[in-house]
């Protein structure tokens, strides 16, 4: 088993199909993901399920990028027989033959339609004692069959009662005079699997009918074989897809079951945002053989069909984890002290050269300043009118008679204010000018006397002209 394994569940239920995924990571088992989807009867629309289920399946890979090779499924725990069997010692080097020369006796199907499989409960002087479950091959060649198609050759085919235990004995060892229920409500059945002091003791699988379900499934406990003195040291444990919280209080009161409670999962750590999963609880047990090594093996695919997957034993994977720890830490300090020799190389050339490089740094500021500067000014030399040939066109579109006494120039507008004998007739002479555009009057013209000198002059106009400048050079 590598460090960091995934393992990968399907629950097949009679009326849904619960997907889980867990992961080992630091000696935790994580519950990645899971997913409930309910189904059609399978009787009615048997091509329509199964393009369903495939269709869950392969979204729930993408999902999660599963990885195929560790897969466990689980099939309704009404498609199989399940016993529990008594053998003598003498069985015991050849069981499995025992079991299926015999399989008239101890299931209702014939030998060679059946496949089947046991795990050895407990050795006592009186015999052996088993729990054997047998299916048609028909039933679990058809799931096996569907899974091929999505390209999944599952380990183990087991069936709902042995994931939870699993994943119960996972949690919980309990001693010799406690007892345990594990009882697994999903319409229209309901599973009930009794464990007195740490030994897995009886299973049953009944209908449940809508009325009446506490009185069935207590009855059905008091004729488990237990004694009524051990009633009280008896723990409930209720879990499945219609299992309801509200069924504690009513066993507690009306059949005196003082302890009743969800499973054990603590052990299980669920990831981010999700709820605790106690519904699933089997499906979740279901891929739990693949992290880590469970207490009862059972596994429907006959021994010359199973898939072997190739495993490094506890100890040389420990001794190899710790080898390959042991390098990279020794590695990673060789590096981190060459790294460090070299950083403290680097550092005292930088010192080195910092004044060197502040110098460089700051001519090129200065030229790029300075560069800035000369951009400016190209665009100022090459836009503007030259003032020499603003004032040459003044001179040569102005009368003699116009006095002019201010001039104001930006670059852009020329505003020219002075004395004419007519101001109107200065607008149209401008116009003319391809230096000029929109030359207009920036305020009322007024008659005045302009004094030159001692004398005064006649009575002439007073104006003030504003012009944009039109940018293109006279003669250009």
């Amino acid at each position: 088993m590598n460090l960091f394994d995934t393992s990968f569940g399907i629950d097949f239920r009679k009326n849904h199909l619960v997907l889980t995924l867990l992961k080992r990571s630091f000696g935790k088992i994580k519950l990645v993901g899971f997913e409930i989807h309910p189904l059609p009867p399978e009787e009615q629309a048997a091509e329509d399920r199964s393009a369903q289920v495939l269709g869950l399946i392969n979204q729930f890979i993408s999902k999660h990028a599963v990885n195929k090779e560790k897969v466990f499924i689980s099939i309704p725990r009404e498609k199989v027989f399940a016993r529990f069997i008594q053998l003598p010692l003498a069985t015991k080097e050849n069981l499995r033959k025992v079991l299926e020369y015999e399989i008239n006796k101890y299931s209702p199907f014939e030998k060679g339609e059946t496949y089947f499989d046991y795990h050895l409960l407990r050795e006592e002087k009186e015999g052996l004692h088993l729990f054997a479950v047998f299916a048609k091959k028909t039933e679990v060649d058809a799931y096996l069959s569907l899974l091929k198609k999505v390209g999944i050759q599952p380990l183990s085919v087991q069936i709902p009662s042995i994931a939870s235990l699993n994943l119960f004995f996972y949690h919980q060892n309990l001693k010799e005079n406690e007892n345990a229920i594990l009882l697994d409500i999903t319409e229209p059945f309901f599973e009930m699997n009794l464990i007195e002091g740490g030994n897995w003791k009886e299973s049953f699988h009944l209908p449940l009918p809508m009325e009446e379900r506490e009185t069935r499934i207590i009855n059905t406990f008091r004729r488990s074989g237990l004694k009524e003195e051990s009633f009280p040291r008896t723990h409930f444990f209720i879990y499945g897809l219609d299992a309801a919280e509200k069924m504690f209080p009513s066993l507690r009161e009306a059949h005196q079951i003082k302890n009743v409670s969800l499973p054990p999962m603590n052990r299980i750590e669920v990831g981010a945002g999700m709820a605790r999963p106690d519904k699933i609880f089997p499906s979740i047990g279901l891929p739990l053989s693949g992290l880590v090594k469970t207490r009862v093996d059972l596994n429907l695919i006959p021994p010359e069909m199973r898939r072997k997957v190739r495993e490094i034993g506890k100890r040389v994977f420990m001794i190899l984890t710790s080898l390959a720890i042991l390098l990279c830490l020794t590695l990673g300090l060789g590096v981190f002290i060459r790294y460090r020799s070299e950083l403290e190389t680097v550092n005292a050339e930088v010192k080195r050269r910092k004044p060197e490089v502040e110098a460089v740094q700051k001519l090129q500021k200065q030229r790029d300043t300075l560069g800035r500067e000369m951009v400016e000014l190209e665009k100022v030399r090459s836009g503007e009118v030259s003032k020499v040939d603003l004032l040459r066109e003044l001179t040569q579109l102005l009368p003699e008679t116009v006095w002019i006494w201010n001039l104001k120039y930006n670059g852009k507008e020329i505003e020219i204010s002075g004395f004419a004998e007519s101001a109107s007739d200065l607008i149209p002479l401008l116009d003319k000018s391809p230096l000029f555009e929109r030359v207009e009057f920036l305020s009322p013209v007024t008659k005045e006397r302009s004094m030159r000198g001692a004398e005064v002059d006649k009575e002439k106009e007073r104006f003030k002209i504003k012009a944009r400048i039109e940018g293109r050079r006279v003669g250009s």
